[in-house]
């Protein structure tokens, strides 16, 4: 019993002895039939990562094209009306109208088709085509013959949408600021620039016109009873001017008299109202200046003169340092790796 118990502590006892010579020679002893397999598999191993690196270069100088990005920003809109009507919009995106800022509800709008429609059918001046086009005409979307003509246009529409909304514009709003960067990346420097700003127009265009608000509403009836009740003023005046006309000498009839108080009282009445109401579509009318949602661009966008992308350098690094991460792995556990396999397929050595 006693010497069962006292192998754990001499193993250990040994082990903690040992010098750093020895325990690196153990090191080196368990790696030398590695390295001795991955020295025998040298020429595999730079055969395979030389393919590798021709491959990525040919696709990196032939595959790949050079990319330009040019970005909006627009500035969150507080202390004013304007960003409780913006908080409208979130109706028709989902978000919570709380303390929700304009910039918010701006990043789900943008990659609305409303207002993804305006920038797609809107013509611009590319290097790619003498004359101006729009997106689809650019990326060369062609109908579908085998869909009817009035759905050809909307088929070839949802097939660039995706591309636009998920991929060729992006946005990104800061947590803290609230600033709402809009980002576009196209092949041409101009065309980036030329998009990114018109998805800004067609934003500011869609609340402007799409979306009323309030005192918009409250200015449409308030002119509908300023027409009603100038009528009916009009009406009684000339009702009460009738009377006036027809009865000269009233002072002497009563009845004349108490008939003339009620066109006079009525005419009174009208007037005070339509004065009212007039003052207060006056006042209407400035708020709803007030209330007009404007988009607070900080920067638009400018033509950018260097290339966002590709960085080939970095591209070329990281997929031959996975290269020869893999193609290491594979040939010193080479054999291990067909046996697994053997079993996994059930095969017989």
């Amino acid at each position: 019993m006693s010497d069962q118990e006292n192998i754990p502590n001499n193993f250990v006892k040994n082990e903690e002895e040992l010098s750093f010579e020895e325990r690196f020679k153990q090191v080196v002893d368990k790696l030398r039939p590695y390295v001795k397999q991955l020295w025998d598999s040298r020429k595999k191993l730079i055969i395979f990562n030389t393919v590798v690196l021709a491959l990525t270069l040919a696709y990196l100088l032939f595959l790949t094209k050079p990319y330009y990005k040019s970005t909006v920003t627009i500035l969150p809109d507080y202390g004013n009306r304007s960003s409780e009507i913006i908080s409208g919009l979130s109706s028709l995106t989902g978000v919570n109208i709380g303390d929700t800022p304009p910039t918010q509800i701006y990043q789900n709008l943008i990659t609305s088709e409303s207002v993804m429609s305006d920038v797609i059918y809107s013509k611009y001046q590319t290097e790619k085509f003498a004359k101006p086009v729009n997106l689809i005409d650019y990326f060369e979307i062609k109908p579908d013959k085998s869909l009817p003509k009035y759905l050809q246009g909307r088929k070839m529409f949802l097939s660039l949408y995706p591309s636009l909304a998920n991929g060729i514009i992006s946005s990104e709003l800061d947590r803290i600021t609230k600033i709402l960067s809009i980002t576009v990346q196209m092949s041409e420097s101009k065309l980036s620039a030329d998009v990114a700003n018109k998805i800004t127009e067609s934003l500011n265009n869609y609340i402007l016109t799409k979306r009323k608000s309030f005192a918009t509403e409250q200015r449409k009836y308030l002119e509908r009873r300023v027409a009603q009740i100038k009528d009916t003023l009009t009406y009684f005046e000339e009702r009460l001017k009738d009377f006036r006309s027809q009865n000269r000498v009233i002072i002497q009839s009563p009845e004349l008299q108490l008939e003339q108080a009620r066109f006079m009282r009525n005419a009174e009445i009208q007037q005070a109202i339509y004065i009212e109401l007039v003052r207060q579509l006056e006042l209407v009318k400035l708020q709803e200046v007030k209330d007009t949602p404007v988009i607070n661009i900080k920067e638009e966008a400018k033509e950018p003169i260097l290339k966002a992308g590709p960085k080939r350098i970095n591209t070329l690094l990281i997929n031959m340092f996975l290269s020869a991460i893999f193609s290491v792995g594979y040939f010193v556990f080479s054999s291990s790796i067909k046996k697994y396999v053997r079993i996994a397929l059930g095969l017989k050595d």
